[in-house]
């Protein structure tokens, strides 16, 4: 059902579209800049050869180079694990953690630990057989930002639509965008999750997550088609219209 649009709703409307503009460009650095990087430093790590122990160490190495490390301090709290390491004159500085175990919690000032440098950061912490990876170092989550590339481009195609249905006159209620925001949502990160815990190539996920998101939408659609408009307009009534 279609009607004529007051010029506020039009302004809006434009507004509205233009705004697709900036998950757009989200999803471009994601597909364009972060994942490539990503994949570039995860293949550069993982043909790194073991410096020669007789080279002299330097700030950046291509190489991995293990160093020993005196503990000065740690913090182990929620959303907060980090250790403070001396390893003058390689290297000394903080070195951050997704989570607190399995060596970190471990680790009081004066232990002594191994610690794997590439590229001028701490990658690995090992001490006695434990070791616990960095959140420096580099890891194939591939899948995941696939996911948010693809969320990020179908919101602005959503943005886009539904600003031109509301410039052009076509009902659009907040519930509709609402359910179709998060259908659009469940449809791009469950296969990456899925992709991710299985293993499958990144690409899996916007070729599965696409048709998913579309036919979601076009249930949707369906279902609110046949619907007469028989509440208040506006926002505050859960509708976007004149």
């Amino acid at each position: 059902m279609t009607h004529r649009p007051s010029p506020w709703t039009r302004t809006g409307a434009a507004l509205l579209a233009a705004s697709a503009l900036v998950p757009a460009a989200g999803a471009w650095y994601v597909f364009a800049t972060r994942m490539p990087e990503d994949a570039e430093r995860s293949h550069a790590y993982a043909a790194a050869v073991t410096c020669p122990a007789e080279s002299p160490g330097a700030a950046v190495e291509e190489c991995v180079r293990t160093v020993p490390f005196t503990v000065t301090g740690t913090v182990v709290r929620p959303k907060d694990h980090q250790a403070t390491l001396d390893g003058a004159p390689l290297w000394s500085g903080t070195v951050r953690f997704g989570d607190d175990g399995p060596l970190l919690e471990e680790l009081k000032p004066g232990d002594r630990v191994d610690g794997a440098v590439w590229r001028g950061r701490v990658m690995r912490l090992e001490r006695a057989g434990v070791t616990q990876s960095s959140s420096d170092e580099p890891r194939s989550e591939a899948q995941i930002f696939a996911g948010l590339g693809t969320f990020l481009a179908l919101l602005a195609v959503l943005a886009a639509a539904l600003g031109a249905f509301l410039f052009t006159g076509r009902r659009v209620t907040v519930a509709l965008a609402r359910s179709l925001f998060f259908q659009t949502l469940v449809s791009c990160f469950a296969p990456a999750a899925l992709a991710y815990w299985v293993g499958l190539p990144w690409w899996t996920v916007p070729a599965a997550a696409i048709p998913i998101a579309l036919v979601a939408a076009e249930g949707t659609r369906r279902l609110n088609a046949g619907k007469a408009p028989g509440e208040p307009q506006g926002f505050v009534a859960g509708q976007v219209s004149d």
